[in-house]
């Protein structure tokens, strides 16, 4: 079994983000048992979610190949006749087969 590049990529930088949770998780368990409060997360860990991120986006943008442009041609039937969308135009209600003597709710 071959991995391509974007499946390694996006298998990377997923990794990246569960260790960079790890991470967070780690340093307020840290700030827990000095008892000192949160501001913000250090730039360390900053770097590597960025990063990491960065890297899983860019692996399935490889992953999924070349992007083909949808063209619609300027001359073209358009769907938005009411004879296409015949779903719109009959109603099946289901209140034909619900019983007319429906006793009230006692509370």
């Amino acid at each position: 079994m071959r991995i391509s590049t974007g499946g390694a990529l996006t298998l990377l930088g997923l990794l990246g983000l569960a260790h960079t949770t790890l991470a967070v998780i780690q340093y307020r368990q840290v700030l827990k048992l000095s008892q000192e409060e949160f501001e913000a997360l250090p730039a360390s860990i900053l770097l590597e979610l960025v990063l990491s991120a960065a890297v899983a986006v860019l692996g399935g943008y490889l992953l999924t190949g070349p992007v083909k442009v949808a063209i619609m041609p300027a001359k073209g039937r358009s769907m938005d006749i009411s004879s296409l969308r015949t779903d719109f135009i009959s109603f099946n209600m289901r209140s034909r087969a619900m019983p007319l003597d429906i006793p009230p709710l006692s509370s």
